[in-house]
């Protein structure tokens, strides 16, 4: 049986309508050129917010997986984007649920580790990138703060 990825496309779509709501004008799935190893990079959204481009990847977990072994690559191609391709931020916005055997609960192991920051002695050039919980980011767009 095949896992079900309709989870993430459902948590990619519900940032538009706040985006919307607070007059962001955005573009979704976009190729915002290449990766170092020259293949296509495929952005999730592209915020626009006066003369700013900032960049959005979301990436969703809630049962066992592998999305939180991407993370720290996902911040490399973002940081690269921002750097060669004059994006002014972007933002990695982590959803779904955190493994807890205690309350019998599967999803990300490294979410915390990630959104304190883990990630900041290992790569260089991430300081436009922030990676974040969804309902934290939903908040900076709510208050036209990205």
């Amino acid at each position: 049986m095949s896992r079900d990825t309709s989870t993430g496309k459902v948590f990619e779509q519900s940032v538009l309508p706040a985006l919307e709501h607070a007059k962001y004008k955005y573009r979704k799935q976009v190729n915002i050129g290449n990766k170092p190893n020259q293949r296509k990079h495929i952005i999730d959204l592209i915020v626009y917010d006066a003369n700013r481009k900032i960049l959005v990847s979301k990436k969703w977990q809630q049962c066992g997986g592998t999305a939180e072994e991407k993370i720290p690559f996902e911040v490399i191609m973002l940081a690269n984007a921002c750097q060669n391709f004059n994006y002014e931020k972007a933002y990695l916005v982590l959803g779904g649920t955190d493994e807890d055997k205690g309350l019998d609960t599967k999803g990300w192991t490294l979410r915390q580790w990630y959104l304190r920051g883990g990630l900041k002695d290992w790569i260089k050039n991430h300081d436009r990138v922030e990676i974040i919980g969804s309902d934290a980011f939903i908040a900076k767009i709510n208050r036209r703060e990205l």
